[in-house]
C-alpha cells in the first residue's frame, strides 16, 4: 500500500514538473533595444539608466526583454556612419533595418542633441529681483520608436527652454524622463502619465 502510494506522489510530482516546463516555454520574448546617442557630452549613467528603465517599463516581462548589452549600440553607430542618413531625418525604413540588424521586435533610439543646466542672474526681468539666481534648463532630443510586429513608427522631438527659480525648475534628466515615458505610451496606446 505504502509503495503504490508512493509512486502515485512521484508520477503526480513528475507530471506537474512537466507541466511547468511546457507554460515556461509558451512565451517567446521579443527583444526591446533601447539606443542613447549622447552628441552633447552631459549625460550620465545614472540618466541613462532611469531612461532605459521607462522603456523597460513599457515593455516588461514576460512579453519582452530589454538588451542590456552594448550590441545595439554599436550597430547603430555603423549604421549611421555607413548611411548618409542625419540623426533628425531618420525614417521607418532605416528603422526597420536597424531593427533587423540587431534582430530586436523594439527599437528606441534617443539622440540628445543639446543638455545643460546652469545657473544665470536675474536680469529684473517678471517678478524676479535683478540679481537673483535662476537655473536654465535647455533641453533638446530626438526619439524614435519602431515596432515590428506591427510596423508602428514614432518620431517626436523634445525642445526645452526654461529659466525659473532653482527651486521650481524641472531637471533636464526629468524633462527627457518623462517624455519618454509619454511617447512610449502613446505608442502602445496607454494612458499618460
Amino acid at each position: 500500500m505504502k509503495k503504490t502510494l508512493l509512486m502515485l506522489l512521484l508520477a503526480v510530482c513528475f507530471s506537474m514538473s512537466g507541466m511547468s516546463s511546457k507554460a515556461e516555454a509558451a512565451f517567446e520574448y521579443a527583444p526591446v533595444a533601447f539606443v542613447l546617442v549622447d552628441y552633447s557630452g552631459n549625460t550620465k549613467e545614472s540618466e541613462f539608466l532611469s531612461w532605459r528603465e521607462q522603456v523597460r517599463q513599457a515593455y516588461y516581462m514576460p512579453y519582452y526583454e530589454l538588451i542590456k548589452n552594448h550590441e545595439p549600440d554599436a550597430v547603430v553607430r555603423d549604421y549611421l556612419k555607413a548611411s548618409s542618413v542625419k540623426t533628425n531625418k531618420l525614417q521607418e525604413e532605416n528603422l526597420q533595418e536597424i531593427a533587423d540588424k540587431i534582430s530586436a521586435k523594439v527599437v528606441v533610439l534617443l539622440f540628445i542633441n543639446n543638455y545643460s543646466e546652469r545657473l544665470v542672474r536675474s536680469f529684473g526681468h517678471f517678478w524676479h529681483e535683478r540679481g537673483d539666481l535662476l537655473q536654465r534648463v535647455v533641453v533638446s532630443a530626438d526619439i524614435y520608436i519602431y515596432k515590428v510586429t506591427d510596423g508602428q513608427f514614432l518620431k517626436r522631438k523634445i525642445r526645452y527652454v526654461d529659466t525659473d527659480d532653482i527651486s521650481l525648475s524641472t531637471a533636464a534628466s526629468d524633462i527627457v524622463k518623462y517624455r519618454l515615458r509619454n511617447y512610449v505610451n502613446e505608442m502602445e496606446g496607454r494612458e499618460q502619465i
